[in-house]
């Protein structure tokens, strides 16, 4: 019995051993994976925020992409703040007309929204409309429409939203789908006319515009 004992405290020793070691890996990987303490520089943010309103947009991308090289120091790519620099990067792209590369830190955004944001968050639907305003540029319509769309359903921005009720207009208007593009115009001119002064232009054009249309569809 003496020897049975024995061999069974052995045993548990033996695995007690093995399970710490197993935690001291476990926990090992744990620190390889976690990105160092503290917080990143924005100073590169704030110089490519500085640049963009200057319209110096290659400047303005030189920054964005130091503040994105700064920002993986700290945080996972799956994070909120590598999917802001991402749609901040693609913006100077489009503006530098680069669509190409502009869709591709847009998708990339996208990708990261997936994981880390709600389904109705505004920032997915910030993405959505960035992506629909390349597919704009390069004409592609259809497509453009479509992410226009995801956002205008999900975002709760009722700046955004008008700017998506207009665009969308806009874009049917192109393709000649009066009736779709009345629909939102209208949709657009009565949320004007709520966050907006009376006498302002963009009144005044959206008003011009289903005019316009009426005319068309007589």
């Amino acid at each position: 019995m003496t020897k049975n004992i024995l061999t069974v405290i052995i045993l548990l020793v033996i695995v007690l051993g093995v399970s710490g070691c197993m935690d001291d890996i476990k926990e090992e990987k744990k620190i390889e994976k976690k990105l160092i303490k503290g917080s990143p520089d924005e100073s590169n943010y704030q110089l490519s925020q500085k640049y963009f309103e200057e319209a110096n947009y290659k400047e303005a991308l030189k920054y964005d992409l130091k503040q994105l090289e700064e920002d993986l120091k700290y945080y996972k790519e799956q994070s909120a703040e590598v999917s802001l620099d991402y749609n901040n990067i693609g913006l100077d792209y489009s503006k530098l007309k680069e669509y190409d590369n502009a869709l591709n830190y847009y998708n990339k955004a996208l990708k990261i929204d997936n994981i880390v944001f709600d389904k109705n968050s505004t920032e997915r639907a910030t993405t959505y409309y960035n992506i629909g305003a390349i597919y704009d540029k390069l004409n592609d319509y259809n497509t453009s429409l479509r992410f226009y769309k995801k956002a205008l359903n999900i975002d709760k921005d009722e700046d955004n939203i008008l700017s998506s009720y207009k665009d969308i207009a806009r874009v049917y208007r192109t393709l000649k789908n009066y009736s779709f593009a009345l629909k939102y115009y209208k949709q657009a001119l009565r949320l004007e006319l709520k966050l907006l002064e009376k006498d302002d232009e963009e009144i005044f054009e959206t008003q011009q515009a289903i005019a316009e249309l009426k005319k068309k569809l007589l």
